[in-house]
C-alpha cells in the first residue's frame, strides 16, 4: 500500500475545486475501486488480500503529510506512512520517508470537486491499477 503534493509551487486560491486549489487538508477513503469500504484489496508487493476499513491522508500545509490504514487481516491492523508532498497543478506527488511496510516508492493522487461526496474536494490514488477515492 502507499499513498498523493511542491511546497513551494504551492499556490494559495480561493477557489477549492480549481486547477489550482490547494492540496493540503483531511481526505477520507470513500472506496476502493466500486466497492465502498470495508473494501478488499491486492497489496502489490505481497500478492497478500486485505481487508481496508479505513483510511485517512492528511495533507499538512507544511508540505508534509501523514496517512494511518486500518485494514483487517487475521485481526485489525494499522499501516502508517509520513513524508513530504508536492503539487503541480491538480496532481499530488507523495514523497514516502517512512513507511512501517517499506514502501518508499513516489505516487501521484490527482484533485477534484467531487458531486459524489458533497462537493468537497476529492483525490483519487492509482494504486497497481486499481483506484483509490477519497474525499474532505
Amino acid at each position: 500500500m502507499a499513498a498523493a503534493l511542491l511546497v513551494g509551487g504551492v499556490t494559495a486560491c480561493s477557489d477549492l475545486t480549481g486547477a489550482n486549489a490547494r492540496a493540503d487538508g483531511v481526505y477520507y477513503l470513500q472506496a476502493v475501486g466500486n466497492t465502498n469500504l470495508p473494501a478488499s484489496y491486492v497489496d502489490a508487493n505481497t500478492l497478500r488480500t486485505f481487508t481496508v476499513t479505513s483510511d485517512q491522508y492528511v495533507l499538512n500545509s507544511d508540505g508534509t503529510f501523514n496517512d494511518l490504514q486500518i485494514y483487517t487481516d487475521n485481526g485489525q491492523h494499522s499501516y502508517t506512512e509520513s513524508g513530504t508532498w508536492s503539487q503541480s497543478s491538480n496532481l499530488v506527488t507523495f514523497h514516502p520517508t517512512y513507511s512501517s511496510a517499506n514502501y518508499y516508492t513516489d505516487y501521484t493522487g490527482t484533485l477534484a470537486s467531487s458531486s459524489s461526496f458533497g462537493g468537497a474536494r476529492s483525490m483519487s490514488i492509482n494504486f497497481n491499477g486499481q483506484v483509490w477515492y477519497y474525499s474532505e
